[in-house]
């Protein structure tokens, strides 16, 4: 790989702290900055892409199912000479349709059902679990046609963390309370059942 050399202005301080770091670690100040810009480099076009997932408005999907429909019909119109002007224009107009009246319909049935099956089939969705009790995951199972599932976990630990991250100390510290609160139901649901077995 190529490289070229080019000047970066460091106050004093920078310098010093920058010095410091390469004889602790015993790399080179160049190495040490070039790690540093690269790892900054990502974080921006990590920041883009979580952006652009965002805000996608699916006409990436939208234009799929279009090319689908109109691929089906092509075949179609191809078997019936006697009738492919009539069909040809109607591709044409399919093909001019705005998104709201061409796809709005699809992605509405799309979306519900996609919602029904995680919601109802996969309870309790989201969940906590995994086969370690000591490195417990949190998971959601996102639901589509027959047998077909997407999968999202990530360590529970993880989402204390970005649970802080993005509600700050106080709401993190109501947590132990969440906790007591359902250890009290699950007590008092054993509880019920043991009188219930009694009896």
């Amino acid at each position: 790989m190529r490289m070229r050399i080019f000047n970066v202005r460091l106050s004093r301080e920078e310098e010093a702290e920058l010095a410091a770091a390469a004889k602790k670690s015993g790399r080179s100040k160049s190495e040490i900055a070039r790690d540093a810009i690269s790892a900054h480099l990502k974080s921006m076009a990590d920041d883009e892409r979580r952006w652009e997932t965002l805000h996608d408005d699916w006409s990436e999907y939208g234009s799929a199912v279009q090319d689908a429909y109109e691929s089906l019909v092509g075949q179609q119109i191809a078997k019936l000479e006697a009738v492919r002007k009539a069909f040809e224009s109607r591709l044409v107009e399919i093909g001019n349709l705005d998104w709201e009246k061409a796809i709005e319909p699809v992605y509405e049935v799309f979306r519900r059902k996609v919602i029904e099956k995680s919601v109802i089939a996969y309870a309790p969705n989201p969940y906590i679990g995994g086969r370690d009790p000591k490195e417990p995951e949190m998971g959601a199972v996102i639901g589509f046609a027959a047998d077909d599932t997407h999968d999202l976990v990530i360590p529970l630990e993880q989402a204390f963390y970005d649970y802080c991250h993005a509600s700050g100390w106080d709401a993190f510290n109501e947590i132990p309370a969440v906790y007591a609160r359902a250890r009290a139901r699950l007590e008092a649901e054993d509880k019920d059942r043991q009188r219930s077995s009694a009896n």
